[in-house]
């Protein structure tokens, strides 16, 4: 999700080369002009929330972070070959995982026993024992390639699958971990360079958003789970930087870091809008109830809270430096956002939903 195009022609256009900057440092926060008041996207103003409730230390760079499904711990992979457990209660790191590589996306089974990183080289999987803190397998990919978008994971709402997009100098791949066995079983190639993968609640379709050539347009891919054929194809238009469902999965909703949208696709009849908000959206994550979508601006260390009903930003939170990603609670009242800064921070979502 971090590398700009495959034959290395977007440099600072593009969301994705602003995010391959963002993360091994490069800054590239100032290069992209941001246009506002474009016709047919939709924006709201919005007063800043003073909703952050703690900043937690640490120890490195963070990229993606992850919330367990009780609640009690954020898991963090930073750059310098290691993943850290906060403790939700506490707000304090409570553990560190040690491994190889720079893992950067990360995705938890349902249980929270097990988590699955990627490695921004995209040589390998990491399969996290997560109650032992522990690191049980390394799984290869097969290549050895320099990539071009950081590999981005998501994990089948029943935990047998976990799924692994690659776009590398070489080739731009789907892979089907099965979690029992910690193996690959299936591999498909993608007429994209996938920047974010997800996969749908009934666990028949995978989603993966990415851009074709030199990456001036988005395109949204539906997979088939079982036999991992390619679908539909769905043009945007814009360049996505992730992807993340709805939680009854009737709607897919995508940072778009150059032009500061949001893209949003009715997933039955495959419409796409925009919802206008801050400059470089490039995390996101949708509240369990599907009630709001939180959306990290880098270049405007804000949070922007969008009402899906309305299809409006409501709110806008500052926070600190450079935010990455950001994760919600399973109860909905807490956000975690990672930052160009050794932080996370923690935002209370429910004074946000509820106006305060």
């Amino acid at each position: 999700m971090m590398h700009d195009g495959k034959s290395f022609r977007r440099r600072c256009v593009t969301s994705s080369a602003i995010r391959g900057a963002i993360a091994f440092g490069l800054a590239c926060v100032s290069a992209c002009s941001m246009a506002s008041g474009r016709s047919g996207l939709m924006s709201s103003g919005a007063s800043a929330s003073p909703a952050v409730l703690a900043t937690i230390p640490i120890g490195g760079y963070g990229g993606d972070v992850a919330v367990s499904a009780d609640g009690v711990r954020a898991y963090v992979p930073l750059r310098t070959g290691k993943v850290v457990a906060i403790d939700t209660a506490s707000r304090q790191v409570v553990a560190t995982i040690a491994t190889n590589g720079q893992p950067y996306a990360m995705a938890l089974t349902p249980d929270g026993a097990r988590a699955y990183a990627t490695d921004m080289t995209a040589q390998y999987v990491l399969a996290l024992d997560t109650a032992n803190n522990r690191v049980i397998q390394s799984i290869p990919l097969g290549i050895i390639a320099r990539p071009i978008l950081t590999p981005a994971v998501a994990v089948s709402r029943d935990g047998t699958r976990a799924y692994v997009t690659e776009a590398t100098v070489n080739d731009d791949r789907l892979l089907v971990i099965d979690t029992a066995t910690n193996t690959i079983v299936g591999s498909q190639n993608l007429p994209i360079h996938p920047a974010g993968v997800a996969v749908s609640p009934d666990g028949r379709q995978v989603y993966v958003a990415g851009c074709k050539l030199a990456c001036i347009d988005g395109t949204f891919l539906v997979v088939d789970a079982a036999s991992t054929t390619v679908v539909s194809q769905t043009p945007l238009p814009a360049t996505p930087d992730g992807v993340v469902l709805a939680p009854d999965g009737s709607r897919a909703y995508m940072p778009n870091g150059a032009d500061a949208t949001v893209g949003v696709i009715d997933l039955a009849t495959k419409t796409v809008t925009r919802i206008a908000v801050d400059a470089q959206p490039i995390g996101i994550a949708v509240d369990p109830r599907g009630s709001f979508v939180y959306v990290a601006s880098f270049a405007m260390a804000s949070v922007s809270v969008i009402d899906t009903r309305s299809a409006a930003v409501v709110r806008k939170i500052a926070v600190n430096q450079g935010p990455r990603a950001i994760a919600v609670s399973p109860d909905g009242r807490f956000g975690y956002v990672t930052h160009s800064s050794p932080t996370c921070s923690v935002i209370d979502l429910g004074r946000v939903a509820g106006g305060s």
